[in-house]
């Protein structure tokens, strides 16, 4: 197998890891919404969270993206309020990654003809994959603070 062959399927993998962090994503934001079930939410973002991850390290194996930072996200105050931002970061990441997916498999599609196209489309994939990371870590945080009121 030689590397244009290993970068493709490292870029398809990308793809894939992205899809599926947005469908756990999307999970966890519908029972926030319904303002219950907390531990398989939180047990859907760590799924979420580690898609995330595989998609940026396949894109990083595929050599196609350089390093920056996510945004900062302000913090909130209120169960029902971080109930109803939680659910939103998560609708939130979950959006990211599906554009994050097609630009990835966007990538694939252009991989034989055009390299320049292909690290342009990796790289906004790695951008929104750092947003939805940063989402998901603010959802996160929430959860946490969700938790400790439920526990009180």
């Amino acid at each position: 197998m030689n590397t244009k062959h290993n970068k493709k399927e490292h870029l398809e993998a990308a793809a894939s890891h992205h899809e599926k962090a947005a469908r756990y994503h999307r999970e966890a934001s519908r029972h926030f919404e319904a303002g219950k079930d907390y531990a398989h939410a939180a047990h859907q973002s760590m799924m979420a969270y580690g898609h995330t991850l595989y998609a940026i390290d396949q894109a990083h194996e595929a050599g196609a993206h350089s390093a920056t930072t996510p945004p900062i996200t302000p913090a909130s105050t209120g169960s029902d309020k971080n109930n109803e931002i939680a659910a939103k970061h998560h609708a939130t990441a979950a959006e990211l990654h599906d554009q994050a997916a097609l630009h990835m498999r966007h990538a694939v599609k252009l991989f034989d003809q055009n390299r320049s196209a292909v690290a342009h489309d990796a790289q906004l994939a790695l951008s929104l994959a750092l947003r939805a990371l940063s989402h998901g870590n603010e959802a996160a945080r929430l959860f946490v603070k969700l938790a400790a009121v439920e526990a009180s």
